[in-house]
């Protein structure tokens, strides 16, 4: 056993700073965050063409209604889940039938 023993201070205090735990945003700034990321999300999906070649595509649909409604939950809405669905829908399927209008023209 070495009488002397060498410590890399650098190594040392880089593990120590690695060890603390990461300051976290804080609640509203989190919130706020996913708000955003929500509302991005909602935006992309309603920019996917609903009508192709004649027909409705149902898979987008129900995505961009799903987006729409959880973006409205994060941004405060009290109204039930089945509500901002229902509602997202309405807007959803209205867009799909102009789509398909517009094309047909």
């Amino acid at each position: 056993m070495a009488t002397h023993r060498k410590i890399d201070w650098s190594a040392a205090m880089c593990d120590m700073r690695n060890g603390r735990a990461k300051p976290v945003p804080g609640f509203l700034a989190a919130r706020s965050l996913e708000a955003a990321r929500l509302d991005r999300i909602a935006k992309e999906a309603a920019a996917v063409p609903f009508a192709v070649a004649g027909s409705y595509d149902r898979s987008a649909i129900m995505k961009a209604a799903i987006a729409s409604a959880r973006a409205q939950k994060a941004k405060g809405s009290r109204a039930p889940w089945s509500q901002l669905v229902g509602a997202a829908l309405k807007n959803i399927w209205r867009t799909a039938k102009a789509q398909r209008a517009f094309a047909a023209h």
